[in-house]
Order: C-alpha cells, then sequence, then structure tokens
C-alpha cells in the first residue's frame, strides 16, 4: 500500500487485536470510528480515529457538510475550557496550505475574555495562530505550539493540516479526526516533529484532509514514486477551509450566531 495518514485506509475488520471500528451516516454522510488500544495490529498510536467521507463533496450542500462535521467533532472537542487552535503547513503550496486557509477564518476571542460582553455571552477563549513551516520561520511547528502551550496553558489543541492518503476516492473528499495528534508536513510528505498531549503537555485534536497521493505512475512505472495532487486542488482546499471553520467556530463558540461570529472575525 502506498503511504498513507489515513487510519481508515490501514485497518479493516481483518486487522486483529486492539483495533474496534464502528461504522454509521451523518447527514447522510457515511461515518467510521476506529478505536485503536496499546499495540494494536495497524501499528498506529493508540486513540480515536474518526472519519468522514465526502463521496461528492464539491457537489453536496456545504451547509449540510459543516453540520455533519459539527457533529462528528463535538465528540472530541469539550464544550467548556481555553483552546489553541493552529493552521499547520504553507500557504504558499496549495495542497499543503488547508491548515491555513481553515484557521484564518475561526473566530478568535481570547483578547475579548475581560470584557463584560464575553461574560454575558458564555465565550470561551479562543487562541487562533498560524505556524508556517521550518523554511519560513526557522522553527518546527511542534516547538513554536509547545512555547506557545507553555504560555497561555491551554484545556485543548485543535490542529488543521493537509494528509497524504492511499485510495484516489478519498483524496480531496475525506476529513479525519483523530485525538492522537498529528505530524506537520505530512501531507506533503515532509513529516516533522509530532503534535501531539506528548509534546505540548495537552490533549490535542487533530483534523486534517488528504490533499496528496503517492503515485506509482501507469504502463511503464515510474523510477520511484511521486506525489499527485487533485486538478481542483484550489476548489477542494477553499472548500473545506470553509467547512472546517465553519464546524470549528460553532463548537468553539456555541453561543454565539453566525453572524456574531463574523462580527469577531471583522
Amino acid at each position: 500500500m502506498n503511504r498513507t495518514d489515513l487510519a481508515l485506509e490501514i485497518v479493516s475488520e481483518k486487522t486483529g487485536s486492539g483495533v474496534k471500528i464502528k461504522k454509521s451516516r451523518v447527514n447522510n454522510l457515511p461515518l467510521t470510528e476506529i478505536e485503536l488500544e496499546e499495540n494494536n495490529a495497524a501499528a498506529k498510536p493508540p486513540g480515536n480515529y474518526t472519519t468522514l467521507h465526502f463521496p461528492e463533496s464539491l457537489e453536496h450542500s456545504k451547509k449540510a457538510e459543516a453540520d455533519a462535521l459539527f457533529t462528528a467533532l463535538g465528540r472530541f472537542i469539550p464544550r467548556k475550557g481555553r483552546v489553541l487552535v493552529a493552521g499547520l503547513g504553507n500557504e504558499n503550496i496549495t495542497p499543503d496550505s488547508l491548515g491555513v486557509r481553515a484557521v484564518s477564518r475561526v473566530a478568535a476571542t481570547a483578547h475579548f475574555r475581560d470584557s463584560e460582553d464575553f461574560r454575558d455571552l458564555g465565550m470561551r477563549e479562543v487562541y487562533v495562530v498560524e505556524t508556517g513551516v521550518l523554511a519560513q520561520t526557522g522553527m518546527e511547528s511542534g516547538e513554536q505550539l509547545k512555547f506557545i502551550a507553555d504560555g497561555i496553558k491551554p484545556d485543548l489543541a485543535v490542529v488543521v493540516d493537509s494528509l497524504a492518503c492511499a485510495e484516489t476516492d478519498r483524496l480531496g473528499r475525506t476529513v479525519q479526526i483523530t485525538d492522537t495528534g498529528i505530524a506537520p508536513g505530512s501531507g506533503v510528505g515532509n513529516s516533522r516533529r509530532e503534535v501531539s498531549q506528548k509534546t505540548l503537555g495537552v490533549p490535542v485534536v487533530a483534523i486534517g484532509v488528504p490533499t496528496v497521493i503517492d503515485w506509482q505512475g501507469t504502463g511503464n512505472p515510474a523510477p520511484k514514486p511521486f506525489m499527485v495532487t487533485p486538478r481542483d486542488i484550489d476548489n477542494v482546499i477553499n472548500h473545506f477551509a470553509e467547512i472546517i471553520s465553519k464546524a470549528l467556530n460553532r463548537v468553539l463558540l456555541p453561543t454565539l450566531t453566525e453572524t456574531e461570529i463574523e462580527r469577531l472575525r471583522l
């Protein structure tokens, strides 16, 4: 199998011990929940992996998709507590720009924490950061987030990044949510220090969409695998950046309306 970041592509009903799989539907979209125990047969970090699949993502209602993702995220993100939201990746490389574009639409609220409206509306402290990549900052994303987490002491970190997949029907059509963290840069084959509870000291929820796939070539095999991305990658990134941000805003700020959230971002 080609390299993949999706637990769903690694495990199956026949994988063996330490793997539990539950399938259902949300808003008529396929949802697969995978629980991996220590020393599981899939050889992946233990924890929970939820995969929401959009068979024809760009043809569905964005509201229906955001509603489905909101439901899935609600199982990972508590309704209370200080949250750090981080967008990983390189804004200048389209397949790797998902994290940056998604969190740029998430409302930060921490700077309002001393205001009367903050208390009256029952808001929580939300911090939003775009880490960039090592070549731009000289620091790995994990190092930056550790420094920030030590300073603001969030109760939870949420990171968004691009992923890689092995099956073409999941390319640009799948959202994976996990509480095991993430290795930044995995979506473009340039994995760095992991971002997880072990490295940050707080629980980490990772949200990712596969935007690249290893390709061996057809007919005459290529000398070595190379990575390809959907022809409409700009649309894919913008699409998922929008639905991820909408779902995150609703989960993080449940007492606010969509209009109120938009005003916070102005």
